[in-house]
């Protein structure tokens, strides 16, 4: 089986050529879909994540509260990395 990585920046057209694939009936696993699924059903994740970004508010009604995450990955590269070291070691 070959497998294939498909990376690229915002609005590179990952999401298109994911479609094409799809529609050729080639399977494709989209990491941004599994990871927002861990971020919201793994405790481990949950309270990593709210030991990171500082209490309760990383999280709203038992979900992740994307705005108040947002503001901090996008000014702050080094909350990134951990954030993204947390999701993606589950």
């Amino acid at each position: 089986m070959i497998v294939v990585g498909l990376t690229g920046g915002i609005g590179s057209g990952k999401t298109t050529v994911a479609k094409m694939f799809k529609a050729l009936d080639v399977p494709v696993y989209i990491a941004d879909v599994e990871a927002k699924k861990l971020m919201s059903k793994s405790k481990i994740i949950k309270r990593k994540l709210i030991e990171l970004f500082g209490g309760e508010q990383a999280y709203l009604d038992n979900s992740l509260n994307k705005p108040f995450i947002a503001s901090i990955i996008f000014n702050d590269k080094n909350m990134l990395n951990q954030m993204n070291a947390i999701i993606h070691q589950e």
